[in-house]
């Protein structure tokens, strides 16, 4: 049987592995990549797939906010799942790319966080990265920020049952636009790291921010 030392271990090994980096227009390709592995992600949102081109205006427009950052998820494992799934490596560390993460700070209120947007690679959710990711966000943001959000638009049951399985409870009523899930950090979230649902934490993380192609579909989503 496995203790609940080992379920530790195993989460804090997982988390190890992954990793992020701020991602720059030149990276517009790779973001694309992981769009383009989640159509339904822009089927749920209701708005076309942005193209290339419009990734990187995005990714530009990030850059000239000093609020806003824009990261590659990164997993040092190359393992078949990845391979199958064709997930794009990055140059830069070697790294598959498994994830993008938006985020703003002071958003919407000073010591807030909000994420923009959270989209895990199609093929690979399910599979622990998502909540992997956000659980790292959550500690590189402990002591900066009070509170971190996820915004939903629409109707996506997925991504609410995703962010309140890491702790985030209702905070804001924007229907039928969006709704803002909310966790104060510091708060011990239920769950395993290493476990659970990718969800489309929508927007795929939380998509409260107007942000472009990004927000267009910031939603938590989660994977």
């Amino acid at each position: 049987p496995v203790g609940p030392h080992d379920a530790h271990r195993r989460a804090v090994r997982s988390l190890m592995r992954l990793a992020t980096r701020p991602a720059t227009v030149a990276d517009a390709a790779l973001v694309h990549a992981i769009y383009d592995a989640t159509p339904e992600y822009f089927d749920v949102i209701s708005i076309p797939m942005p193209t290339e081109a419009e990734v990187a205006t995005e990714l530009a427009a990030a850059a000239d906010d000093p609020r806003r950052h824009v990261e590659l998820v990164l997993d040092a494992g190359d393992d078949a799942h990845q391979r199958a799934a064709a997930a794009p490596v990055d140059a830069q560390s070697g790294r598959r790319v498994v994830g993008y993460v938006d985020y703003t700070l002071n958003y919407p209120d000073g010591g807030d966080a909000t994420v923009n947007l959270l989209l895990i690679h199609g093929a690979l959710q399910n599979r622990g990265y998502g909540r992997r990711t956000v659980r790292a966000l959550e500690a590189r943001l402990q002591g900066r920020i009070r509170r971190l959000l996820a915004a939903i638009y629409g109707r996506n049951p997925r991504a609410e049952s995703f962010w309140s399985s890491l702790g985030y409870r209702f905070a804001i009523d924007a229907r039928p636009v969006l709704e803002w899930y909310a966790k104060t950090l510091g708060d011990d979230a239920p769950g395993d790291a290493d476990d659970g649902d990718d969800g489309a934490a929508d927007e795929r993380e939380s998509e409260a921010v107007p942000a472009g192609a990004g927000d267009r579909g910031t939603g938590a989503s989660g994977g």
